[in-house]
């Protein structure tokens, strides 16, 4: 695990989203991601993942919702927003987050510096510090939120 890099992360994530997309016989299927069993190995097709909407109005798909064994929370959603929009007002929270960009141009915006990400591109979100991005693009952008908190 010492040899991952942010590289290898942005080039990994789409092929995870795919696999977990798949369907497996061989794993079981959570019917409900906001209450995922993280503790075994499990496939979460797309076509049965929670659709819901951000404050923006913004389709999100949940994953994946629960502790791993080592006992810390992971939440993964994708999420799609049309041009020029935000999925919701800058905020703040207390776990850390990763944003990883799978197709359009992302503006991530914190402490005041603005960066554009474009596909495979991963933005970092620290504890407690305020962020945003929107959608800088002319098409929709799509791209994956991975959360952890220790709580």
């Amino acid at each position: 695990m010492s040899d991952l890099t942010r590289r290898s992360l942005c080039v990994a994530l789409p092929a995870l989203a795919t696999a977990l997309a798949a369907e497996s016989s061989a794993a079981p299927v959570s019917e409900n991601a906001l209450a995922s069993d993280l503790t075994q190995c499990q496939a979460f097709p797309f076509e049965k993942l929670p659709l819901r909407y951000s404050d923006g109005g913004a389709p999100t798909h949940d994953i994946a919702h629960g502790r791993v064994p080592t006992g810390e929370l992971i939440e993964l959603h994708e999420t799609t927003i049309e041009a020029g929009k935000m999925p919701h007002a800058a905020h703040q929270h207390a776990h850390e987050e990763f944003i990883l960009v799978r197709e359009g141009t992302i503006e991530f915006m914190y402490n005041g510096t603005s960066h554009l990400l474009g596909p495979g591109s991963v933005g970092y979100t620290a504890p407690n510090q305020m962020h945003g991005f929107r959608n800088a693009g002319t098409t929709p952008a799509t791209y994956f939120i991975f959360s952890l908190s220790k709580k």
